[in-house]
């Protein structure tokens, strides 16, 4: 009787499934460093929300009590996803502006690469992505005091016993539709055109803070490898958060039709 051979399938699953672990540790490393890098909040059940929420924000005991009764209902909770999902993407716009902003100064020279000398107009494209930077900074603030604040209680349809309709009812549903419409004016006029502009510019201006050709070798040859691949990388981030911007731009059009579908006419 023969011997029984030993079957290979084990060492190779075993192997499988030992790489796939070290994919999964290596993707839950990055994940972890882009949540730090752009101070993004987990989102989840809302007392989990309100715990990660905590980390990042100061809440006192009373705020806490309240978001976390807020919470207990599907309108609360569904409430508090929506703010903690803005201030996630105010926090990633503000990143990846301070981003830009960084790559200009030390990558990007668009006035050399036409041919002029315009120092000015580097520390303009920096100006102006630090000034995006502060706009989404205080974009976060809004919605973390209006997270804060709870949902606006609307006034009721009709008053007089239900003789009248209450005026006060539909100017309250418009002012409700107000941040709806800012934030997609946001996205898509700012935020949206500046991504492509940034990303124009890189494409366009890519060169690092000294020539290359003034240093010498290898560090020239170096230094120009480096700027390349993190021009690059830059460039496709923006054309990428500019496509993302419109999308965002679309969904909050989306809700701002959903509140007036509310009024009373």
């Amino acid at each position: 009787m023969e011997p029984m051979q030993p079957d290979p399938h084990p060492l190779v699953d075993a192997a499988t499934t030992s790489r796939f672990a070290v994919t999964r540790r290596w993707l839950a490393r990055v994940s972890g460093w882009s949540a730090k890098a752009t101070f993004r909040i987990k989102r989840g059940p809302p007392a989990v929300t309100i715990e990660e929420l905590g980390k990042s924000w100061e809440l006192t005991a009373e705020h806490r009590a309240a978001l976390l009764q807020l919470g207990a209902t599907k309108p609360g909770a569904a409430f508090i996803d929506e703010k903690v999902a803005n201030i996630n993407r105010a926090a990633f716009h503000r990143s990846a502006f301070a981003l830009n902003a960084v790559t200009h100064l030390l990558f990007v020279d668009l006035a050399a690469q036409l041919l002029l000398s315009l120092t000015e107009l580097k520390l303009a494209l920096v100006a102006l992505n630090l000034l995006l930077a502060l706009v989404a900074h205080l974009q976060m603030r809004e919605n973390f005091r209006a997270l804060l604040a709870g949902p606006r209680a609307l006034p009721k349809k009709r008053r007089m016993w239900g003789l009248l309709s209450n005026p006060r009812y539909n100017k309250a549903v418009k002012k409700s539709s107000k941040p709806y419409a800012r934030s997609a004016w946001k996205e898509m006029t700012l935020y949206r055109s500046a991504y492509f502009f940034n990303a124009a510019a890189i494409f366009l201006g890519s060169q690092f803070i000294l020539p290359p050709e003034r240093l010498i070798f290898p560090f020239g040859f170096l230094i120009g490898k480096i700027t390349g691949l993190v021009t690059t990388i830059v460039m496709f981030f923006d054309g990428w958060r500019g496509i993302r911007a419109g999308d965002d731009a679309r969904l909050a059009r989306e809700r701002e039709v959903s509140v007036y579908r509310n009024l009373k006419i």
